[in-house]
């Protein structure tokens, strides 16, 4: 799996705020789509942070009154892997569980909700995620 190098060298570079602020606002604009039933009760609150091995860098999301928020705390729990195992996760191409068996996958702080947070992310389909996503970014990301 091969991610587009522009991309990894704006990641590598880019303050984390931009990329969190994007990602809590796709992810509130798809939540109920991806997860109708969930409440999110077990996330209120509480810090997660989603740290990318290979790039030295993350994204910090809390989960407050019913939306995702940027992050402004230190994280109850951390989870890492590479870009590229994250994006095996969200094609559902590899599950968290092989990953985490495996090492590539890591689980600090909270393990709990970590584990909570691991099952969602097994549990769930992002391809609505994509489907937003400009036909020429979907063609080039091979989604």
């Amino acid at each position: 799996m091969n991610i587009p190098a522009p991309l990894i060298k704006l990641l590598a570079v880019l303050p984390e705020t931009p990329p969190t602020a994007v990602t809590v606002t796709l992810l509130n604009l798809v939540r109920k789509q991806l997860w109708p039933e969930e409440d999110f009760a077990w996330w209120e609150g509480r810090q997660v942070r989603m740290a990318v091995s290979d790039l030295n860098w993350g994204i910090t999301l809390s989960y407050q009154n019913g939306r995702f928020v940027c992050g402004d705390t230190p994280a109850d729990v951390t989870l890492t892997a590479s870009l590229a195992d994250y994006w095996l996760i969200a094609r559902r191409q590899e599950d968290p569980d092989t990953l985490f068996f495996q090492r590539r996958l890591s689980i600090t702080g909270d393990t709990e909700l970590g584990l909570t947070l691991k099952n969602l992310m097994d549990a769930t389909d992002f391809s609505p995620l994509f489907a937003r996503l400009p036909r020429s970014v979907r063609m080039k990301l091979n989604v």
